[in-house]
């Protein structure tokens, strides 16, 4: 499905490479710049509940606290936001456009009650992330840990608690490599996670 987002307006993307080149009254004034654009995108975002970093509260830090942390300088600060600024989604419209995509997609794929609702989108959104940085997809498909995640939907399992249980259920994959596919071709069913997981806890 080709997506619809619609392309807030597009700012330079300052790379390491290009901040090299910049002196340091320039990347401060730009940071400033972009720092007060975003933070209104952010703000405007947080007022509808939408966004994943917007509904944590977060806001780009002033070039005073850039230098008093330890975990980055203004050079970084300034790609970062530069690339927050670039992406569809630091938008309303955009964040709205893409909500509708992933719940249209979902809805085509037989998940849709996994996605009734803006905070059960980012529920899911959040444990695929979970799962992909976990697992990088590799040990446990994003279409097996959806089926886990909606039967654990069903019996209102709380998400934490399920991915407990992934994290049980993949120290034991070694343990699974003479066991033949489900009907669907699948090792990972939703239904196999459940009954190994009562057999190993």
């Amino acid at each position: 499905m080709a997506s619809n987002i619609t392309k807030p307006k597009t700012y330079e993307l300052y790379t390491p490479y290009k901040t090299k080149l910049m002196s340091d009254a320039e990347i401060n004034r730009e940071y400033s710049k972009l720092r007060s654009i975003a933070n209104k995108r952010l703000s405007r975002l947080q007022g509808q509940n939408l966004g994943m970093t917007a509904r944590t509260g977060y806001k780009f830090p002033t070039i005073k606290q850039i230098e008093q942390s330890n975990r980055m300088d203004v050079k970084s600060a300034l790609s970062e936001v530069s690339r927050w600024l670039r992406d569809p989604r630091s938008s309303v419209t955009g964040e709205k456009e893409f909500l509708a995509d992933f719940k249209e997609m979902f809805i085509e794929k037989g998940y849709s009650d996994l996605v009734t609702s803006t905070d059960q989108i980012y529920r899911t959104i959040q444990f695929l992330e979970e799962i992909r940085g976990e697992y990088n997809n590799k040990l446990l498909p994003s279409g097996d840990a959806l089926d886990a995640l909606q039967q654990a939907e069903r019996l209102k399992i709380p998400q934490d608690k399920l991915i407990e249980n992934i994290d049980i259920f993949v120290q034991h994959l070694d343990e699974l490599e003479d066991i033949k596919p489900t009907k669907g071709g699948r090792k990972f069913s939703s239904q196999r996670l459940n009954a190994l997981i009562r057999k190993w806890k």
